[in-house]
């Protein structure tokens, strides 16, 4: 009788124990898939902002590029003026002249 009753509280006893480890088991799963969301997310926020910093440089660099290049445009804007000047009058006499000997 009495080894009955030790084995039977062996056997609980090895029960409370494997169910005991089964819930820290579980504990410890669970603890593993929050840590794993924390990291995921902090690394996808690192992506987020390497790729907001990435655009933010580009559209700096085209922003200069556009002002070095509106600069050359209106440099070569200014030499075209400058050449048309002096032909300007002579074409304007030329026309005029054209324009009285055809009436």
């Amino acid at each position: 009788m009495e080894l009955i009753k030790q084995i039977k509280d062996a056997e609980k006893e090895a029960k409370e124990l494997v169910e005991k480890a089964r819930q820290e088991a579980a504990g410890l799963l669970e603890d593993a898939k929050v840590q794993r969301a924390s990291v995921l997310r902090q690394a996808q926020q690192r992506r987020q902002q390497m790729i907001d910093k990435a655009i933010d440089e580009a559209q700096k660099r085209g922003d200069s590029q556009v002002d070095q290049l509106s600069e050359i445009c209106n440099q070569e804007i200014a030499v075209l003026k400058k050449s048309c000047e002096k032909k300007f009058p002579a074409c304007v006499d030329k026309v005029l002249s054209q324009l009285r000997h055809a009436t």
